[in-house]
């Protein structure tokens, strides 16, 4: 009946800039245009930016010989190498990139167009154009060249804090990933973890969240290893993006950058199980190779006095005190440790045969998921997403050690579950944010900053292969990183959240920190068809407003109301875009909660207003 767009009315919206390159466009049009080649014209809204924030660069493309704009893609290089999420043209021919910059020194802009494919649905028949990295090739219709001066910035050096805020963090992508079925595209482009520059600006945006420790998720690196030597040739991938990653982590510290620590998070079984032998002989490679490098000292995160090690051990094989009945609760979870026939029986006999692990180098906390339904909390087990909007805090010594927060979660059927819960426009990461801040438990995850692939249509989990797990579509994905706000991914979603959650997760972990008493987050979600009426739902993190005015299509239709719902009848709305506005009287926010841009907290506060756009069809 109807669907949904989200745009934040206090975001921003067309500069100055944008603008006038619209008036003076016509212009440019006019210089040095040949019908026969095409002309593609580009332009920033600054020339000096700092490092790990981004330019905003206008595209204007008038294709050879009357040829239609919107066949055509547009792919911008940066130094003659591949950056920045690829576009795609509107009916006027232009396109808008957001490109950030993690390089000090000067950045040379280029892009180029070119007829864009309609065999896949990225654009082209070449993935390995849209790479980052590649070299700018000797086709196409070629821009302008743009000059940015990148310039360093100095961080804050982080204040200790009662609990320690952890991201989530895949280094699997290779230079073989294909992206077949990511949701979105990062603003970076299709990149691989052995790119420095695509580390260093995951670090900086760490930083900018005030980001304690990153999660290195080894998890599906050693199915069915009796020994560490049998790992794959994927699993040495991994091991060596991670290195890369520990390099640029090195390097950055000697710049003097507050840099996050690192918790590695190898696996046990989340799929056929490893041995307890293979595990502990890993250790012993991690220790041998990574903590005794000195290279590499003072980047570990500490637990208990020791470096901490997460294992995830979705069959509970590390604790005597499991059972596989306890993990078959998920249907995903049985499919994936009975992946070579074994049965729950042979499951809890292996799990009796296995040794004790070694602990001598670390302090080890095991990981399951879905803890609402396995109770692996109950065994001391830490969660890597739950689905539920209260998701489980693990005690120890009843103290709350460990919760996991998510931007979006599925339950034991996945993403299709009716109890799954999409963005909603950031409504459901903040409810999941209520538990750690209730709870203040010592450890928090944040589920999680990227991921970006899935199950292809026809091969998910399941008898029926429709439990779709990971990453699904724009709505029902939980990444973090910043994507393009335009270009379109796998599931057919035009454009995804630009830097909307990495701002919220900066002000979530300011307001936990409490940086500022006067500050409260608020986001309103996409409708729901209850019967005849959409139903808005909105949620806060902060101070408690004392009601709220509400206007749709910027007329007033609620002038105080005490609840965090309204009706409104959908006979009123016409097809086409409409848009609510929330007011949240007797509080005020420092947090613009951008798409476009990097916050920087406001130095005063201003009243929280939250406006989204919606769908009638």
């Amino acid at each position: 009946m109807f669907a949904t767009e989200s745009s934040q009315h206090i975001r921003g919206k067309i500069t100055f800039f944008s603008l006038l390159f619209l008036f003076i466009s016509p212009a440019i049009f006019a210089l040095n245009f040949n019908s026969e080649k095409g002309l593609l014209s580009i332009s920033a809204d600054q020339q000096k930016i700092y490092m790990g924030k981004s330019v905003m660069i206008d595209a204007i493309l008038t294709p050879p010989n009357g040829n239609d704009v919107t066949d055509y893609i547009i792919i911008p290089f940066v130094n003659k190498r591949r950056w920045g999420a690829h576009e795609f043209c509107n009916n006027l021919g232009k396109a808008s990139f957001m490109i950030p910059l993690p390089n000090i020194g000067n950045a040379e802009i280029k892009m180029i167009a070119i007829p864009k494919s309609d065999a896949n649905w990225y654009g082209t028949d070449d993935v390995n154009l849209l790479k980052t990295g590649t070299v700018m090739p000797k086709f196409g219709i070629v821009s302008n060249e743009l000059e940015i001066d990148v310039c360093w910035r100095n961080f804050a050096k982080k204040t200790t804090t009662e609990s320690v805020f952890a991201m989530q963090w895949e280094p699997w992508f290779s230079p073989d990933f294909n992206w077949s079925t990511s949701q979105a595209v990062p603003l970076m482009g299709f990149y691989d973890c052995t790119n420095p520059s695509v580390l260093r600006q995951h670090v900086l945006w760490f930083m900018d969240m005030g980001i304690d420790c990153i999660i290195v998720d080894w998890s599906n690196h050693l199915w069915n290893a009796k020994h560490w030597s049998q790992r794959n040739a994927d699993s040495n991938i991994i091991l060596h993006m991670t290195q890369m990653m520990l390099e640029v982590l090195a390097d950055m510290r000697d710049e003097g950058l507050p840099v996050p620590k690192v918790a590695l998070m190898p696996g046990l079984s989340n799929g056929p199980p490893a041995t307890m032998v293979a595990l502990n002989e890993e250790f012993d490679w991690i220790y041998q190779n990574f903590l005794r490098n000195s290279r590499f000292k003072g980047l570990w995160q500490y637990w208990d006095n020791k470096p901490l090690i997460i294992v995830l051990d979705t069959g509970v094989m590390g604790t005597k005190e499991g059972t596989t009945e306890s993990a078959f609760r998920v249907p995903f979870f049985k499919q994936t440790l009975t992946g070579k026939g074994a049965t729950e029986e042979f499951l809890d006999e292996f799990r009796k045969q296995q040794i004790s692990v070694d602990d001598e180098h670390f302090t080890v906390r095991w990981m399951s998921s879905q803890n609402q339904l396995t109770e692996h909390d109950k065994l001391g087990y830490w969660s890597w997403m739950d689905g539920s909007l209260n998701p489980i805090v693990t005690y120890r010594n009843e103290e709350a050690e460990s919760v996991t927060v998510a931007t979006a979660f599925f339950p034991e059927y996945g993403w299709k579950d009716p109890n799954a819960f999409g963005r909603r426009n950031g409504w459901t990461y903040l409810q999941s944010f209520a538990t750690a801040l209730e709870k203040r438990p010592s450890f928090i995850m944040l589920h999680q900053f990227q991921e970006y692939t899935g199950q292809s249509e026809g091969k998910g989990y399941g008898e029926n292969k429709n439990i779709y797990v990971d990453s699904y579509s724009v709505e029902y994905s939980d990444d973090i990183e910043p994507v393009s706000l335009t270009s379109p991914g796998y599931r057919k979603d035009k454009g995804g959240w630009g830097f909307y959650y990495v701002n919220m997760t900066k002000a979530l972990i300011d307001v936990y920190n409490g940086v500022f008493d006067d500050v409260t987050i608020m986001a309103v979600a996409q409708p729901e068809l209850v019967k005849k009426d959409l139903l808005f739902s909105w949620t806060t993190i902060g101070p408690d407003a004392s009601g709220y005015i509400v206007y749709i299509d910027n007329k007033l239709v609620a002038g105080n109301i005490k609840k965090t719902t309204y009706s409104f009848p959908l006979r009123k709305l016409s097809k086409g875009t409409h848009s609510i506005k929330v007011v949240a009287k007797g509080v005020s926010t420092r947090y613009e909660l951008s798409k476009y841009h990097l916050d920087t907290p406001l130095n005063m506060p201003v009243p929280l207003i939250v406006e989204e756009s919606f769908n009638v069809e």
